[in-house]
């Protein structure tokens, strides 16, 4: 009985060998078709990334609230706006969907700083938006000065002129045949003068103007004219002995100021 020699023994176990590695070849082949390698996990891109941090923020003073904005973030749900009163640690105060925010809990003539964070879908959150600060303003501008009737203006109507108001960014114009009123509003400014081109011919008129700053405070009232003084009694003298009496003042009322 023959036995097989040792060479074909191990010509035969090669070719197992041979067929085995074709089919490995086969497999890594098809892992590199499909991307599943370690270098296709790293070019792959992440799944619920942070949107970009809000840009642009702004934040605006008013006469009841501070109102912050910015400019959207791509893939941002929501944004988280952020508070510092001063240089203090900022604090969550609200979240919305749009890029704007009202806060109204503020303690008046306060600096207050802002920052904003955009959240995406799945809950991450970008980094914070750059600074914006404001303080709610509740004083009101300084009235306007010196406002008078221009006397040499030759064009129509009736020009008027004043000096600015401290923080004054506009002005509204008053007129009236007295100076109790009642007054009627007859235009804006954002100058320091002002014509009435409909008065009524040859009549005596007394102008009033308001300063407005850029929160909406209104100041107290100019005008060209002075309410009269109050009429006096003529003093009487009751007898040598005793000293001269008048009559108490009566202070003028106060105009009514219209908006028709």
């Amino acid at each position: 009985m023959s036995h097989p020699s040792r060479r074909s023994r191990l010509r035969t176990f090669a070719v197992p060998s041979a067929a085995a590695a074709a089919v490995l070849a086969a497999g890594l082949g098809l892992g590199a078709a499909l991307d599943t390698g370690p270098a296709a996990e790293a070019a792959a891109p992440a799944s619920g990334s942070a949107p970009e941090a809000p840009g642009k923020p702004r934040a605006v003073s008013g006469t009841n609230a501070n109102t912050v904005t910015w400019t959207a973030s791509s893939g941002a749900r929501k944004y988280d706006v952020y508070r510092a009163e001063g240089d203090g640690a900022f604090t969550r105060v609200g979240s919305v969907t749009a890029p704007k925010y009202i806060d109204g809990r503020v303690v008046p003539d306060v600096p207050y700083t802002y920052k904003v964070k955009a959240v995406g879908s799945t809950g991450e959150a970008s980094p914070y938006s750059p600074a914006a600060r404001a303080a709610r303003d509740t004083i009101a501008p300084v009235p306007p000065a010196n406002l008078t009737v221009v006397p040499s203006d030759d064009g129509p109507g009736t020009a008027l002129a004043w000096r600015d108001g401290t923080d004054a960014v506009s002005y509204t114009v008053y007129r009236s045949t007295s100076p109790q009123g009642p007054l009627k509003k007859i235009g804006t400014s954002t100058t320091t003068s002002f014509r009435d081109t409909a008065p009524a011919p040859d009549r005596p008129y007394v102008y009033w103007v308001k300063a407005i700053d850029a929160a909406g405070n209104t100041s107290d009232a100019a005008t060209t004219g002075r309410p009269p003084e109050p009429t006096r009694p003529p003093t009487q003298s009751p007898g040598p002995t005793q000293p001269p009496t008048t009559a108490p003042t009566t202070p003028a009322p106060s105009p009514t100021f219209g908006d028709g």
